[in-house]
C-alpha cells in the first residue's frame, strides 16, 4: 500500500475510538481500491475536511459511524483504515 499526503503523525481513520475528531490528511492506495476511494471523494471525504467517529458496532465490530460535514456514513474497519486522519486535540 503506497500513501498519500500522509502526516508522520497521522493515524487510520479505522483506529479511532468513538468521539475523535480529526482532519483528513492523506489516504492509503492499493489499485483495488482506487474506485471506492474516488467514491469516498464524491461524498465528501477529501483532505482537509473534518471527521468524527461516532460509534462502532457492538464488540467493537464493523461498521464504523463516521461523520463529515453533515452526513453520516458507515464503513468497515478495512475500507476506514484508508482514510488518514490528524487527530484534534480535546476530542
Amino acid at each position: 500500500m503506497r500513501m498519500i499526503l500522509n502526516s508522520e503523525s497521522s493515524q487510520k481513520l479505522g483506529s479511532l475510538e468513538p468521539g475523535t475528531r480529526g482532519e483528513i490528511v492523506g489516504f492509503g492506495v492499493a489499485e483495488d481500491h482506487l474506485d471506492f476511494l474516488i467514491r469516498l471523494n464524491e461524498v465528501g471525504f477529501v483532505v482537509g475536511e473534518q471527521v468524527e467517529v461516532l460509534g462502532r458496532a457492538p464488540l467493537g465490530q464493523d461498521p464504523i459511524s463516521i461523520r463529515v460535514k453533515d452526513a453520516v456514513y458507515a464503513l468497515r474497519r478495512d475500507d476506514a483504515n484508508l482514510v488518514l486522519v490528524q487527530v484534534m486535540g480535546n476530542s
